[in-house]
């Protein structure tokens, strides 16, 4: 606002020039601080009556942000700032214009907190006399100027009435206004030449020179790259020029600053006002992720990011630790056990129930805002928590008592900003940095201008969301407001491109991207042909871009000193072993407090068998633990499954039939997602959850007949077994016991999967879980209920070992391995060893690890053992080290 005008500060011989701002007329009228509203209260109120009431209903945030930004342009191109003024019956009866406008400015009428803040001060400026100034200043203005809007020029007139408006003979008014659209360049250079006749029709062709080039290079940081080996080169050769004699453009919202700030800090060339993105807000973001680990259950992802948050009260490790805890499934750690003071506060308010009442939450939310941390570095974004914690009280309304409106609670919290990081420091000699929005204060001998692909220079306009551009051109014509059309605009970019030209007084280099960071291809900017016509001998507007591949004998060698041509040295590719030698018993890395070996889990070796590599990482506790948000898994739907079949078949009981079945499934499934897995409780899950208690339905049935007709009895659910392999502790926890008429116990592993998988396994000999079940004893001890010695002696008192049996529960197939004589009208028998591969394997795996070695995967072990052995291959993808680390050749065949 207000570009190009600026007033002068003082009288006498010391006086100062600044840029006109809002803030500045403030502090110069001691004009009063409006906060910032919500446009959304207003919306909300008569969102029905409008005519953007449909799109209000489907997406409100959307529809507050379209709504907000037109009736700023209504509010800008009204000189009074009077929406009664306005006639907007004189636009055509029913027209979409016209129920449109009018509903904007009634919407202005009704709605006092509908003027941004930063207008309501202009508003209050219109109220002031010069009496009411401050200090004495005069205004430096261009009169000229078609880009301000209506309020500007009013605001303008206004100050003018009041102190008077400098001449154009004035030093200040030419240095500021006069001199900035004069073209720098000799008219007689290519640069010169463009510099007068961007836009003219009529101009005649130049031919081209070293003064205005268009080159090409790979992407954004390719482009900072060159423009450092170009300021480098320039600096060498001309030891007059100066880093101030140097500007660099850069697009609005691009990623070139912070790579500019990275080759430049090696390059020891200083940046001058170097533009800062758009900061982290921490503050409202750790607000946000307290309200929604509020609301139960609370997304891991939410909770994860908060416990890792840099302004929570621990250290950072702690945060970075109860973080990965969580996104593994442990929502109460055992290392938040020792917490005290503050830290322990913080951590139990996070984890305690969701509050029942808005007027609870509100504690809760002032709780949070007084346990953050103390650290100094961290003191702004706390202030701003603080602040967004009364923001979120204030909105939550006035009925304390009430349940929290969570979907509002949430909403609101997420309304936020990111801070915009301030400039880079000036420096009077540096290098001066500029984004392709604002217009350059002072001339430069030399100027890059980067980014210049499609939609920069100039920058696409704006469409509005509820105008066409006849539509304004309309409502100019009856009322007399001239609201920005996409035609204004781009004629607005275009001048300001022009105008960035114009200041460079001997050589502009532009630089534009082939690709972008996701390689796909860009398009260079709509402006290149306007400077390519001006040009003798370009047919066509590429011909005059200058790729780096095609750099040979071109304007890149003048620009760039090379590095020395010779080839680089071929680094040696680095050959995977068959193994590594970490030369200690690997066994040995998980122990007991009296330094005995942990036990293994068939899970852990299962991952053995696979990938040792993957194994190893395991047991050093470097598992790969992936951020993404909570997913129905074939592992979690198993463990629902699971639980369900638990509590339907109970040790001792008859066998529910159908009925039964259908009447509690559903209740005990809703039941277990409540306790394991409580995100499954939202509705978007609704499909999700009626399709797996369809499938527990139909499984929990199958396996009731299964029971029937083999004349089973369930003998006990989930119970722990120990033992050893090749002299190594195991053990592992069974899900189902089951003793056939014979006395035979049979041990049940279900899963959530299919049969042809399953058997394919068995018939290879490669299964090792449930054959693992059957070579250990059901542990019991001192505290074992009589429910588990239940269990020993049925396994006890048969004199072999006991059967085993997967129960596959998509499909409902039951593969029986060790039991002779069942009628396989319902189940399968697979006869012979079904885990001597498995044994083989881990018994040559647990002489490499005993030994030392880590044994690295083959590139065609995954073909293998998905073929060969039919054993799943997750255990390769545990971690990126496993296929980082894989060698040529092959290890299962060795």
């Amino acid at each position: 606002m207000f570009d190009g005008c600026y007033l002068r500060i003082g009288t006498g011989t010391i006086t100062g020039c600044q840029p006109l701002s809002i803030p500045l007329l403030a502090s110069l009228y001691a004009l009063p601080v409006f906060p910032e509203t919500s446009m959304r209260e207003c919306l909300e109120r008569g969102a029905e009556r409008a005519p953007w009431g449909a799109s209000h209903a489907i997406a409100p945030d959307q529809t507050v942000a379209a709504v907000s930004s037109v009736l700023g342009d209504v509010m800008l191109a009204t000189p009074d700032m009077d929406p009664i003024s306005i006639d907007a019956a004189s636009l055509p009866n029913g027209s979409r214009a016209q129920l449109h406008f009018e509903a904007l400015c009634d919407l202005w009428a009704e709605n006092e907190t509908a003027i941004p803040a930063d207008i309501r001060v202009l508003k209050a400026f219109l109220d002031c006399d010069a009496t009411d100034a401050l200090q004495p200043v005069s205004l430096i203005w261009n009169r000229r100027n078609d880009g301000l809007t209506a309020l500007e020029r009013h605001i303008l007139e206004r100050l003018e009435s009041h102190h008077g408006c400098i001449v154009d003979t004035d030093p200040d008014y030419c240095r500021l206004v006069s001199d900035r659209g004069v073209p720098q360049a000799h008219a007689d250079t290519l640069l010169g030449h463009a510099q007068r006749n961007l836009v003219n029709p009529d101009c005649g062709l130049i031919p081209a020179d070293d003064s205005l080039s268009v080159l090409s290079v790979r992407d954004s940081l390719a482009e900072c790259e060159a423009a450092g080996a170009i300021v480098q080169s320039w600096l060498e050769q001309d030891a007059a020029l100066r880093g101030r004699d140097i500007g660099i453009v850069i697009p609005d919202g691009s990623d070139h600053a912070p790579y500019l700030a990275e080759v430049f800090a090696r390059t020891g060339l200083a940046l001058s006002s170097l533009p800062g993105g758009s900061g982290r807000n921490m503050g409202a973001e750790a607000v946000l992720l307290f309200a929604q680990s509020r609301k139960r259950p609370a997304p891991a992802m939410a909770l994860a990011s908060l416990y890792s948050s840099p302004l929570m009260c621990w250290p950072p490790e702690m945060g970075a630790l109860l973080a990965a805890a969580v996104m593994d499934g442990d929502f109460s750690p055992a290392l938040a056990k020792p917490f005290t003071g503050k830290v322990a506060k913080l951590y139990e308010l996070i984890r305690s129930p969701s509050p029942v009442s808005a007027r609870q939450l509100a504690e809760q939310l002032r709780a949070f805002a007084q346990l953050l941390s103390d650290d100094k570095e961290y003191r702004d974004h706390v202030r701003e928590a603080r602040g967004q914690v009364a923001r979120l009280i204030a909105e939550m309304g006035t009925a304390p008592s009430g349940e929290p409106d969570w979907d509002k609670i949430i909403k609101v919290a997420a309304d936020y900003r990111d801070t915009l990081s301030s400039r880079g420091p000036y420096y009077l000699d540096g290098i001066t940095v500029l984004r392709s929005s604002e217009a350059p204060a002072r001339s430069f001998r030399k100027l890059l201008l980067l980014g210049f692909n499609d939609g920069c220079y100039p920058q696409a306009p704006a469409g509005n969301p509820f105008f066409l551009d006849s539509e304004m051109e309309l409502i100019r014509e009856r009322t007399g407001l001239a609201l920005p059309s996409q035609a204004y605009q781009l004629r607005q970019a275009m001048d300001l491109f022009a105008q960035q030209l114009r200041v460079a007084s001997e050589q502009v280099v532009i630089m534009l991207s082939e690709r972008n960071r996701e390689g796909g291809s860009l398009s260079p900017s709509s402006s290149l042909p306007l400077i390519a016509r001006l040009i003798e001998g370009v047919g066509s507007p590429d011909e005059f871009v200058m790729p780096l591949d095609r750099a040979e004998g071109s304007i890149w060698d003048r620009l760039i000193r090379w590095r020395d041509g010779s080839p680089p040295t071929p680094t040696e590719q680095v050959s995977v072993p068959q193994h590594y030698d970490l030369g200690r018993d690997l066994l040995l890395l998980r122990q007991t407090d009296q330094g005995e070996p942990k036990p293994q889990s068939p899970s852990r070796l299962e991952k053995l068998l696979i990938s040792p590599l993957a194994w190893v990482l395991d047991e050093l506790g470097a598992r790969h633990i992936s951020w993404q948000p909570e997913q129905l898994t074939v592992a979690l739907r198993g463990s629902l499954a699971h639980e369900v079949f638990e509590l339907l078949f109970v040790p001792g009981a008859s066998h529910p039939d159908d009925m039964e079945i259908e009447a509690r499934a559903p209740d005990l499934l809703q039941d277990r997602i409540r306790a394991i897995a409580p995100f499954l409780q939202a509705s978007a899950w609704a499909v999700e959850r009626r399709t797996l208690e369809a499938e527990i339905v139909k499984a929990a049935k199958r396996w009731s007949l299964i029971l029937s007709s083999l004349g089973a009895e369930v003998v006990g659910n989930e119970f722990w077994l120990s033992g050893e392999i090749f002299g190594h502790p195991v053990r592992g926890k069974a899900d189902c016991l089951i003793r056939l008429p014979n006395g035979l116990p049979l041990i049940v592993d279900y899963k959530k999967s299919g049969t042809t998988a399953r058997r394919k396994r068995l018939n290879a000999h490669w299964d090792l879980q449930v054959d693992l079940y059957r070579r250990m004893a059901v542990r019991v001890d001192e505290r074992s209920g009589p429910d588990v010695r239940a269990i020993a002696a049925c396994v006890d008192t048969w004199p072999d070992r006991p059967a085993v049996a997967y129960h596959l529960l998509n499909d409902g197939g039951v593969l029986v391995n060790g039991a002779q004589g069942l009628d396989e009208t319902h189940v399968e028998v697979i006869e012979g060893d079904i885990a001597e591969n498995a044994r083989a394997l881990i018994e040559d795996r647990f002489r490499q690890l005993r030994a030392g070695q880590v044994a690295t995967n083959a590139t065609t072990d995954e073909k293998y053992f998905k073929n060969k052995a039919s054993l799943g291959v997750y255990a390769l993808d545990a971690s990126p080290l496993v296929r980082a680390f894989m060698r040529e050749g092959s290890a299962a065949d060795e």
